[in-house]
């Protein structure tokens, strides 16, 4: 019996092999790698489609595509990408913003870490206008002709609003243009050595400064104030004088160690006084008083001041003769150089708060 038996299995072996092909029906239908088939027998079909979300997932469920080697080896490399993109994206446009707000164009006339005077060309006549951080000052305003030039200068600097206007002295040559400027800009405060003088070029400037509901601060010796981070000292008038002239609003302006001095049309007189209270004078720049007249800028003044640079506002042949021969002699004994309205035009002086540099107009002209 038992030959018998073995005799068939033999027979059986050796004719078609029917009792291995029992346990492949369905090997033969898959084709890849062993990895591949184990990775199919383990995994859900619906997990195998989870790693793959950024791929069609109907793509991943197709027999053709199962079969073929090279979708398969796809998903593994496809999910590398989406962990690869969410740290580049982010980086990319946070930085992009913040470097967008320093080059926006700052507004108009802004100087930002830098006092700007700006010693305007009003012919024979006094006008400078100041700004630091974007605060403006205005001394004086040049003769009532003047007022629409002073203004359109004014605009073109960028001045939407005065912090401060200072009419040194009631003549038509300082306080004429007032009027028109106040007529256009809104003005924080404004100083006058008197309140009423009995001139229509001084009363159309009261008038201004009343509708701006506004009080004519008389100069006290030692008040100081801010424009922007520059500090302004009134330094003078100190004591009372027939002389119009005399009664000049003197005022100090420093930034960081930079110091601008204007005096009105003081004369010789007001200026031994000025220097007899014990006032620092010194400076790096003189506004010279009286434009350049002979009867200022003494040679006592001149020595206390001790500036590099000198500033005159004076008419191309006006009938004063301004400047005179004699404080043009003293400036040059002295060794300062003189910067003049006459030869070149709109003359602008910026201070970083150690160092000055000029730039002027008529660009031909050069200083003496």
């Amino acid at each position: 019996m038992k030959r018998f038996l073995a005799l068939l299995l033999l027979l059986s072996v050796l004719l078609c092999g029917c009792l291995p092909s029992i346990f492949w029906d369905q090997p033969p239908q898959l084709s890849g790698t062993e990895g591949s088939s184990e990775a199919t027998q383990r995994t859900e079909p619906s997990e195998v489609t989870e790693p793959s979300e950024d791929t069609e997932p109907s793509e991943d469920t197709e027999p053709s595509e199962e079969t073929e080697p090279s979708e398969e080896t796809e998903p593994s490399e496809e999910p590398t990408e989406p962990p690869t993109e969410p740290p580049t994206e982010p980086p990319t446009e946070p930085p992009t913003e913040p470097p967008t707000q320093p080059v926006q164009p700052s507004d108009p006339g802004t100087t930002s870490g830098a006092l700007t005077v700006h010693y305007i060309d009003v012919g024979q006549a006094d006008c400078a206008l100041l700004e630091c951080d974007g605060e403006y000052m205005l001394i004086d305003g040049g003769n009532k002709a003047d007022g629409q030039l002073v203004v359109s200068y004014l605009l073109n600097a960028g001045v939407e609003e005065l912090h401060t206007v200072v009419s040194t002295h009631p003549h038509e040559d300082h306080v004429g243009g007032l009027a028109s400027v106040m007529a256009v800009f809104p003005v924080g405060q404004v100083f006058s050595p008197t309140r009423s003088y009995g001139t229509q070029a001084f009363d159309n400037f009261a008038k201004y400064v009343d509708q701006q509901r506004l009080e004519m601060q008389k100069p006290v010796p030692g008040h100081k104030f801010n424009l922007g981070s520059a500090t302004v000292t009134i330094l003078g008038p100190v004591d009372s004088y027939s002389d119009v002239n005399n009664t000049s609003i003197v005022l100090m302006v420093q930034y960081g160690s930079n110091r601008f001095l204007f005096t009105g049309d003081q004369e010789t007189d007001a200026e031994t006084d000025l220097l007899n209270s014990g006032a620092d004078v010194k400076a790096d720049v003189l506004k010279v008083g009286h434009h350049g007249s002979s009867t200022s800028t003494g040679y006592r003044f001149l020595r206390e001041v001790a500036p590099k640079y000198a500033i005159i506002s004076c008419g191309t042949g006006n009938t004063y003769g301004h400047p005179h021969d004699e404080p043009l002699s003293r400036l040059r004994d002295a060794e300062v150089s003189v910067y003049r309205t006459d030869k070149m035009g709109h003359i602008i002086a910026v201070s970083d708060g150690t160092n000055i540099t000029f730039s002027w107009q008529k660009t031909s002209a050069q200083p003496t």
